[in-house]
Order: structure tokens, then sequence, then C-alpha cells
């Protein structure tokens, strides 16, 4: 099956999900969230959050609706289904993204803040964050499936955060850090894109392997 159609199935699936009730969530929580943290950049963090929760609903749809089952009876090739969700996955996130962009548009209309090119810097780096923890939990997803996995398959999230806690706490000097990288942001920018990239396309190759030998 062409690899478009199943990321056309896959979204119709999920695209229930897709409700004003959500969006309402969304946004609620990106303005509060910039409001508690005093930081504009939080409007893009949020809905990078709600990427990742869109971006599992396939395999959580996929296996309680039987889809994966049948994409196995039918003969479709497991390439071209975790392709597909790679795809999706990506495709989520640049919708998310937009409305994000939207979001900061509007803060800057009814706020103080300059529109700045530096959001697009943001959307960037989260890109490369929501890439690497989609590039650890889709593997597993794609071995376990949903239920199994999904107690697993959002640790990432948790250790990045945790990670990032502790690094405030044990580096003595953090601003030296950060103005390190300010400094060589591009040389920073392409070693992470080029480690991104790697971690995806493993991902991509594990993945391939998990579903093909998964059970239905």
């Amino acid at each position: 099956m062409d690899i478009r159609k199943l990321i056309k199935l896959d979204y119709i699936s999920i695209k229930p999900y897709f409700t004003l009730k959500n969006l309402l969530i969304m946004t609620i929580l990106a303005f509060v969230y910039t409001k508690l943290m005093n930081s504009p950049s939080m409007i893009i963090s949020i809905t990078m959050i709600f990427a990742m929760l869109f971006s599992s609903y396939p395999f959580l749809i996929g296996e309680n609706s039987g889809i994966d089952g049948l994409y196995r009876i039918f003969g479709i090739n497991p390439k071209d289904v975790v392709i597909g969700r790679f795809t999706l996955a990506g495709l989520i996130y640049i919708a998310t993204s937009i409305i994000g962009i939207i979001y900061y548009i509007l803060l800057t209309l009814v706020s103080d803040l300059v529109f700045t090119k530096e959001i697009f810097l943001f959307i960037l780096t989260n890109f490369l964050v929501y890439g690497l923890i989609t590039s650890i939990q889709y593997p597993i997803f794609f071995k376990y499936g949903y239920t199994k996995a999904k107690t697993f398959a959002f640790l990432p999230m948790f250790i990045i955060g945790i990670l990032g806690i502790l690094g405030g706490f044990l580096i003595e000097d953090l601003d030296s850090v950060f103005n390190f990288i300010d400094s060589h942001i591009e040389l920073f920018l392409g070693i992470s894109i080029i480690v991104v990239i790697i971690v995806i396309l493993l991902s991509i190759i594990l993945s391939i392997k998990f579903y093909k030998r998964r059970d239905f």
C-alpha cells in the first residue's frame, strides 16, 4: 500500500481526538504556563508536548481497533507502516508548531512582547527534542504495542526533564554553559541535527525489525 494512504488512514483514525475541547485545553495551558514562567517560548513547549501525545494515538487506535492486525493480514509491508507513522509524527509536530506560532503572534498583539526570529530557533530546538523522544518511544510501541509499552514509552520525557533539573543543580556555572552554546549556536545545532537524524534512522530500522517480528 502507498505510504501516503497509510498516513491518511492513521490520520483518519486519530482525527476524533482533534477536538475543540483538546484545542481549548492546549490553549489554556500554553498561555497559563507562559504567564507563570514569564517565558513566551513556553507556548511552543506546550504545543510540543501535545504533539507527543497525539503522535502516540495511532498506536492506541491501531491496537484497540485491530488496524495493525489487519495490516499484517492484508500483507502490507511493515516498512511502509513504520515510515508512515514516523512521517505522520513529523506532520503533527509541524501542525502544532504552526498553532504555537499563531499563539505567539497573538501574544505579541496583546502585550509588550516583540516578535523575533528566535522563536523559529526555539521551534527547531524543540523539534530535535521531539525527534529524539519519539525515536525512543516508537520502537517500544512497535515491539510491544501501546498498552504494554505506554508506561515505558513515556519515561524518556520524564528522564529528560529530570536530567535538565539535575543539570541546573549540579552545574554551578550554568550561565557559562549557555553562553558557550549561544556563542557557538551554529556548530551546536549542526551537531545536534546530525545526531538526531542518526538516532531517527536507527529508530526506524529498529522499529521495522520489531514490527516484522511482532505477533498480533
